[in-house]
């Protein structure tokens, strides 16, 4: 099942819904998991631990291909991001993603300073097509990684969806447009109260072939929401749902359980 590596960058993404969590005084841990759905069926699992003080936070998460996926396409991955806050913002400090398909293995780590993407490696290297839209240094100012992008500051619940998301994967810079769609009642192991669902409108700007069919269904796709739920009282939301229609069909991302362990 290739399609469930072309839609890695979405899940892994998607399911940085992982960093939902408290910013206290001290320490705390945080277990997460989420289930990846086509068709109504599990194509993927993921598990999160995310450890978050005051200042700092630091995820690692797995990623499994699930269900029937297993027997066309046995992917495994890890994902890892770290940061800080500074002035009620998050700011990256290292990104890396490994995984593995079949016999292929992949690697990215992105390596942040000053709010800025300073270091990209990838194994093996990208294979760059022409006509190639290359990424700029002024590109990778202020550009989050997959996980991070996803903490979202806001001053209320209505205010959440008026955000642009500036999302660089180590391969694909593009910005995420959201706009509100409505508000609703959800509840997780961890949480139950008010939500928040944005549209989403992609907008790439560097790191691929231009005309790349992929890319450009996402660019017109209308079909691609985030719902977020606040994080305590702290001013930061996070998402606990993600649909992103594809051309096989729409993928959910789901929240299973969201919830403190220490």
């Amino acid at each position: 099942m290739t399609n469930l590596v072309k839609m890695r960058r979405i899940s892994l993404a998607a399911i940085g819904v992982s960093v939902a969590l408290m910013l206290p005084a001290r320490a705390e841990t945080f277990k997460s998991e989420y289930v990846v759905t086509l068709f109504g069926l599990s194509v993927a699992k993921s598990s999160f631990t995310t450890q978050v003080n005051a200042k700092t936070y630091e995820i690692s998460g797995t990623l499994k291909s699930a269900g029937l996926a297993e027997l066309f396409d046995d992917t495994q991955g890890t994902i890892t991001a770290s940061g800080f806050f500074a002035k009620e913002k998050v700011q990256p400090s290292a990104y890396a993603v490994n995984y593995t398909s079949g016999k292929k293995k992949k690697r990215t780590a992105l390596g942040f300073a000053r709010g800025n993407v300073v270091s990209v490696e990838n194994l093996p290297v990208i294979k760059k097509r022409d006509p190639w839209i290359e990424v700029q240094a002024e590109h990778l100012r202020a550009a989050f990684d997959p996980l991070s992008a996803f903490l979202v500051r806001a001053t209320s619940l209505d205010g959440v969806c008026n955000n642009r998301l500036r999302i660089f994967d180590g391969e694909v810079r593009a910005d995420l447009v959201l706009s509100p769609v409505a508000t609703a009642t959800v509840k997780t192991a961890g949480y139950s109260g008010p939500a928040m669902t944005c549209a989403i409108r992609m907008i790439p700007i560097s790191g691929y072939r231009k005309g790349k069919k992929q890319i450009e269904y996402l660019r017109k796709n209308t079909n691609m929401s985030v719902t977020f739920i606040p994080i305590g009282t702290t001013g930061f939301y996070a998402p606990v749902l993600a649909k992103v229609g594809t051309q096989i069909g729409t993928v959910t991302i789901r929240a299973k359980r969201l919830e403190a362990v220490q």
